[in-house]
């Protein structure tokens, strides 16, 4: 049986968009007990911007809209 590393290794060869599906297939057969609990760093920085958010000081987006905005910063035209 082929070890973590090699198996990461070969997983790291593969194509950009065979590694999302690849993340993706993985994710969905990840029990939430064995998911690895977020930093202090970033519960921080959550915490944060929600109390940002919560003051009035930042403002949301919807998802199309947010990920539009974040295509068009990778330049990665979506028309």
């Amino acid at each position: 049986m082929a070890s973590l590393n090699d198996i990461l290794i070969s997983a790291q060869a593969l194509p950009s968009s065979d590694r999302a599906r690849l993340i993706a297939s993985l994710w969905d057969t990840t029990s939430p007990e064995d998911w690895v609990r977020p930093n202090a760093d970033w519960v921080g920085e959550a915490n944060r911007r929600s109390h940002a958010f919560d003051v009035g000081e930042e403002t949301a987006s919807n998802w199309l809209d947010a990920r539009k905005r974040a295509r068009k910063a990778a330049g990665i035209d979506e028309d």
